[in-house]
């Protein structure tokens, strides 16, 4: 199933978008972190560097992250300005 990733024990490979959405919204406020949405509706967490992306597994769409390096983080959820590669942001697969 490929690399696994966790945000304190919350599982951000291949969910449901609306259920990781809710699971990480209720994790950042409990720790002051600041949550967004992209213009492209990913939710981002500035703060940890992390995007919330998708892909098609089949007929279902489930949840990979993007993770970005700390000097890319304060930009991470505008995809004219960050420095995560267009292609990343033009690519539902």
């Amino acid at each position: 199933m490929g690399p696994q990733v966790n945000l304190d024990g919350i599982p951000l490979v291949g969910r449901v978008p609306s259920l990781l959405e809710d699971a990480l919204f209720g994790h950042l406020a409990a720790h002051g972190l600041q949550a967004v949405f992209s213009l492209e509706a990913n939710l981002c967490a500035p703060d940890l560097g992390v995007v919330m992306r998708v892909q098609r597994a089949g007929d279902r769409v489930l949840t990979r992250p993007v993770l970005v390096a700390r000097e890319w983080a304060p930009r991470c959820a505008d995809s004219t300005q960050s420095r995560i590669p267009a292609d990343e942001w033009d690519s539902f697969s």
